[in-house]
């Protein structure tokens, strides 16, 4: 039985699984399995995997998401550790050898994470040492405070314990971007411990065209994860008030930014409902009175209003 189980869930991204699959066949630490999900790709995904049903433990579903992905390779795995590695990601040689090493040694954790290498669709490096050079709150030890207050684990630099998945649940399906923050917080709420190794563990590919890049989507995903925090996970109850205060504000600024957006993109009777909302949680809050004014302004009016001021700017 392998110690760590790789989890790849793919969708269409069959330009980059061979890159994927290369860096994992490159560890340094050998005693692995490969799991790969393909998520209903429409591309040439199953030509590419093809080439390594010898090395990989193949499996398909209907388009249902990463989170679901990542729940049925999980439910095939056989491994002490879970690493995460998603299709156009990529790991450097020693990922693995370091991870094992470090939770061999630090049983009181239950998954380490690490610094990572950003690059772009063609591999050129946007930032080497992406958690150093943007100076990030590095969530290590119990740390579900700097969890809340922003999410700085980067899921391909993770390896995580199989029984720390079993404390803290599997990945909620409900959320098809931002899943794995989510898991996160849930796997810090159950009292478990992060180690970190300060060095790039892997390569993350920032694509124009990813899940994580429409603002919309990400707003909303935000909004249904803190939602779920207060609600459904009792964050009150299992973490105080202070971890409640960061989480009402975090979801008030997300649910500021899709007031903005409904009214850049004309949604003007969108805009008011969630403003309408938004006074009635927080009346004191004297600059959403003026957001709900703009909410009441016409689209097209609004449109004219803005294109005069921008030419007034100029002139």
């Amino acid at each position: 039985m392998p110690r760590v189980s790789v989890i790849i869930p793919t969708f269409n991204c069959a330009r980059f699984l061979d890159r994927a699959f290369r860096t994992v066949f490159a560890q340094t630490y050998k005693d692995y399995e490969i799991i790969v999900v393909d998520d209903g790709s429409t591309d040439e995904t199953q030509d590419v995997i093809a080439q390594y049903e010898a090395k990989v433990h193949y499996l398909y579903q209907l388009n249902r998401g990463p989170a679901s992905a990542r729940n049925l390779a999980l439910s095939a795995a056989s491994g002490e550790f879970v690493a995460y590695l998603d299709a156009d990601d990529m790991w450097y040689p020693h990922k693995l050898e370091r991870q094992v090493a470090f939770l061999d040694a630090h049983k009181e954790c239950g998954l380490v994470h690490g610094d990572m290498t950003v690059i772009d669709a063609m591999d050129q490096p946007l930032y080497l040492r992406f958690n150093q050079e943007t100076q990030r709150e590095i969530p290590s030890g119990h740390c579900v405070m700097v969890l809340l207050r922003w999410n700085h684990v980067q899921t391909p630099t993770v390896l995580e314990r199989r029984d720390s998945i079993e404390r803290a649940g599997k990945f909620d399906e409900r959320l098809r971007i931002i899943e794995d923050g989510f898991h996160w917080i849930l796997v810090a709420m159950a009292g478990i411990a992060f180690g970190y190794i300060d060095e790039p563990l892997a390569f993350y590919r920032r694509r124009a065209d990813s899940l994580s890049s429409n603002q919309r989507q990400m707003a909303e995903a935000y909004v249904l994860l803190f939602d779920l925090l207060l609600t459904e996970k009792a964050l009150a109850l299992r973490c105080g008030q202070e971890a409640v205060d960061i989480v009402r504000a975090r979801l008030h600024a997300c649910q500021r930014c899709l007031v903005y957006l409904d009214r850049l993109e004309g949604r003007t009777g969108h805009a008011r409902q969630r403003v309408i909302h938004l006074i009635q949680d927080s009346p004191w809050h004297i600059g959403l009175y003026a957001e709900l004014l703009k909410s009441c302004v016409p689209s097209a009016l609004a449109t004219k209003l803005r294109v005069l001021r921008e030419w007034c700017w100029r002139t």
